[in-house]
């Protein structure tokens, strides 16, 4: 690693880190960073809050 960060003129540990990743997974192409959470509430739950702020229009979130 170190005569690769020379040559490239890049520090040891960006040498080190793609090394490692090559001998992990094959691939020197960075993994996924983030991405969108899954969604809690499903349809039928989101129904539901909805009936009870309709029933209830002065209802706060925290009390339903």
């Amino acid at each position: 690693p170190c005569d690769i960060s020379r040559q490239l003129r890049v520090s040891h540990g960006s040498v080190s880190k793609i090394l490692g990743r090559y001998y992990e997974t094959g691939s020197i192409k960075p993994g996924v960073i983030g991405g969108s959470k899954p969604k809690v509430a499903t349809p039928k739950v989101v129904d539901k809050i909805a009936d009870y702020k309709r029933q209830n229009p002065t209802m706060f979130a925290w009390e339903i």
